[in-house]
Parts: C-alpha cells; structure tokens; sequence
C-alpha cells in the first residue's frame, strides 16, 4: 500500500509528520506475462504532505486491515481519514487501491481524481491512473497518463515499465516499448525478465 514515511520534528502544540510517498502499488492483469510495476522505494517522493501523529496511528492500522484483506473495514477507516486528513493523497489513493481489490472502479477512479486535485503531480497516482484506465480499455489516456508522469520525475521507474508494457501488449507500439524497456533495463540492470522483453521486442521488430 502506499505508505507514510515520517520524518518528527516538534511544534509548540503537537509533532508534526512528514507524509512521504514510498510505495507503488498497481492492478495486476490476470495471465498476463509481463508484470505491472508495483513498487520500488527507492524512487525518492517530489513532495511531503503533513499529518499528525495520531492520524498516522489510524492510517498504519487502514493499512493493516488492506493488507489482511479485510477491505470493508479498510476501506471506512480510510474514508474517516480523508475528512481528518485534508489535503493528503495517501488516503485518497489507498482507497482507490482497495476499491480495485474489490471491483469497484468506478470507486476507484474517483478516489484517484480527488488525489490528482490536491497534487496533479503526484507520480503514484498518476502510476495508478494509468494501470485503471488500460484496465478499462481506455490505452491513449493511459499512454498520456504514464508520460505525464516521466515528464515531471523521468527517474519513476514504474510508470517507465507500465508505459513499455503497455506499448508492447495493449498498443503494438514496438518502438516505444523497446525505447522505454531499455530506460528501465539501464536502471534496473538486474531485472532479467525485462532482458528477455527487450530481446523479444527486438526480433519483432527484425532487429
């Protein structure tokens, strides 16, 4: 789930946290071979977002309930922190993150419009955008959701990957899934699965 990282530091009246974005999550595609990007901390966050330390108490426990897919109570928790928490994203996003788990992407979408209106730029909602709109059919505006995203932080590796995925399995675009394959592969060098993409994407293309 998309986490709170927290760096304290005292105020007169209360600790103050810093809400960092540290997680990607996506919707995988069932049988599909070439896996979504779910997550990669290293991609620092372009912006911090303030919450009290007690709102950070419940949002752990949200989170802690998602991840025993206990998405009903998740998912109520979730909804109070929006109204404790204004003008955070991690609420909103989580929702539409837990809402995908159930089915619910007409939810979904709508949490991820209400994070996208507090921060535009927000790399793993835009991330998130773009896996329900190709899971909707709808590829140009996931293709423009991805690239949206690499403009503002070139370095959000998994938008990098969805994009090459998404060109190679959704749109026949081979030029731009082996241009954004080998992105990836130049910083992920280990990822071996995404070798053998390149190559193959390569030999569809006679190269």
């Amino acid at each position: 789930m998309h986490r709170l990282n927290h760096t304290a530091y005292a105020t007169p009246a209360r600790i103050v946290l810093l809400l960092a974005m540290a997680g990607f999550l996506a919707a995988c595609a069932v049988g599909q071979p070439k896996d979504d990007a779910h997550r990669d901390s290293a991609v620092p966050p372009d912006k911090t977002e303030r919450v009290d330390s007690d709102v950070r108490a419940e949002f752990e426990a949200a989170m802690k309930l998602l991840e025993a897919e206990n998405y009903a109570k998740g998912i109520e928790q979730l909804k109070q922190l929006t109204q404790r928490a204004k003008g955070n994203t991690a609420p909103y996003i989580n929702l539409a993150i837990a809402y995908q788990k159930i089915g619910d992407l007409a939810a979904a979408e709508e949490n991820l419009k209400l994070a996208l209106a507090i921060n535009p730029d927000h790399p793993v909602a835009n991330n998130e955008v773009g896996l329900l709109y190709r899971r909707t059919g709808r590829f140009s505006e996931a293709k423009t959701a991805y690239e949206r995203i690499l403009v503002k932080t070139p370095v959000f590796l998994p938008a990098r990957k969805n994009l090459a995925i998404l060109c190679d399995l959704y749109m026949n675009d081979l030029e731009c899934a082996l241009q954004n394959y080998q992105i990836y592969s130049q910083s992920v060098p280990n990822d071996k699965a995404v070798a053998i993409w390149i190559a193959d994407v390569q030999k569809r293309l006679g190269r």
